[in-house]
């Protein structure tokens, strides 16, 4: 099923019909992007971008100001700051933060047309399986090439779930997908600074942008994606995977959603648990060495050997393992600051430190070994890439989270929060941005 046909699957899809355990993760992927949005607000990269484009009035609101931007803006400015932190969810299962482009850019189209928030949550749930099976479709290499595919697979999930909100026919659905085609881009090369958490601003900038262009007769070529020199072959992969789609076409890619409560890229998630593991069972004090095994193209998103900065560490195994191992709360964003990582402490901890690669482990698994004084050499391993079906467990944390990252804000939270979570019960997308 390529992404023409999953339109006619998902074109007419209400809220109504969604399955109920997929309402509960979409509202949870809302919950944890706000409060992710209004934590990343306060980043130095956010106060850049409300500078540059704070002229461009509009009614949509930037999360964390008072300011009112044009629709494209305002998801330009709110997908940066949802992603400023890197602690926005993930999926394996779709390849990317799926909700880090695709929320902002159907949050302020709703906002700006006055559409209903089960209109925006339909539209979210779909902007997300749509972006997963474009990413699916696509596979691995795109990532391993060096393409960010939050920024590329998400200007697609962007454009479908506008193009979802805006009630595109399939012509001009085509169309939106075929302009996101030519507008879809970023490459790892920028991991660890100001300009990874702008790729998912602007996926949802040029895809909300896309879907509108297309809904106003703009025209683009259908096979733009996976046509002839279209972006499948552009980007180096080849040819669609379309085993993987038929494997999928009746998943609902949401589900595996995957959630952080570590303040740094999700694949030193599996370091970080396998310290703290390890961690608990001896003193910090006597730590000789912390040997890494992990799979080895980790090492192009995360391999940062000799970070400097608080944004090069959350990119570091070697600093999120020493994190860990000296007892950071690394669920505080503020751990992930350059006066913690350029600490006397992190750095001594961060010298002891050895990465090796093993092909056998996924990228969500890590295997650590650790030598400490007085103690026998002891192992210990994770694997962070099983999605939680405790959902009501995984509610709990997320409330938690979203509490500790929204706390300094202005405004009752409480009712935010609550907004939120009944986000489809709202008659006005504003309901919640007025909070």
């Amino acid at each position: 099923m390529d992404y023409l046909q999953a339109w006619d699957k998902y074109s007419h899809l209400t809220y109504d019909d969604l399955p109920e355990d997929v309402k509960t993760v979409a509202h949870q992927c809302v919950l944890d992007w706000f409060g992710c949005a209004l934590a990343g607000s306060r980043e130095p990269l956010s106060g850049i971008l409300r500078d540059e484009f704070s002229h461009r009035q509009g009614r949509c609101r930037v999360l964390g100001s008072n300011l009112g931007l044009d629709a494209a803006t305002a998801a330009l400015l709110n997908g940066a700051s949802g992603h400023a932190l890197d602690y926005d969810d993930t999926s394996a299962a779709v390849g990317c933060h799926a909700t880090a482009p695709v929320l902002p850019a159907v949050m302020a189209v709703a906002e700006d047309i006055g559409a209903s928030g089960a209109d925006l949550m339909a539209a979210f749930v779909v902007g997300v399986e749509i972006e997963g099976r474009i990413g699916n479709a696509i596979g691995p290499k795109h990532y391993l090439n060096g393409w960010h595919t939050t920024a590329t697979y998400g200007t697609f999930g962007a454009a479908a779930g506008v193009a979802h909100l805006l009630k595109l026919d399939a012509s001009h659905y085509a169309s939106a997908m075929a302009l996101a085609a030519s507008a879809a881009s970023g490459v790892k090369a920028n991991f660890g600074t100001m300009t990874k958490p702008y790729h998912a601003g602007q996926a949802a900038e040029r895809g909300l942008i896309a879907a509108r262009l297309a809904s106003r007769g703009f025209t683009a070529n259908a096979d733009a994606v996976n046509g002839n020199q279209g972006y499948v072959q552009a980007a180096g992969i080849g040819s669609v995977n379309s085993a993987k789609l038929e494997q999928i076409a009746d998943s609902w890619l949401i589900l595996d959603s995957l959630f952080k409560y570590h303040a740094a890229c999700y694949l030193t998630h599996a370091t970080i648990d396998s310290v703290l593991n390890l961690r608990s069972t001896m003193d910090a004090d006597g730590l000789q060495c912390l040997e890494l095994s992990v799979n080895p193209n980790i090492l192009d998103i995360c391999g940062i050997c000799e970070p400097k900065t608080g944004l090069e560490g959350k990119f570091s195994l070697r600093a999120n393992a020493a994190l860990a191992w000296l007892g950071c709360d690394t669920s505080n964003p503020q751990i992930y600051v350059d006066e913690v990582i350029c600490r006397n402490d992190v750095q001594a901890a961060l010298a002891k430190v050895r990465v090796s690669t093993d092909e056998s482990l996924t990228h969500m698994q890590t295997r650590v070994r650790c030598r400490a004084d007085g103690h026998e050499t002891l192992e210990a391993y994770c694997d962070t890439g099983i999605p939680c079906r405790d959902l009501p467990l995984q509610g709990a944390r997320l409330e938690a989270k979203f509490d500790a990252l929204s706390a300094p804000n202005t405004g009752d939270m409480d009712v935010l929060r609550h907004r939120i979570l009944h986000l489809a019960d709202m008659a006005s997308v504003a309901q919640i941005t007025a909070c």
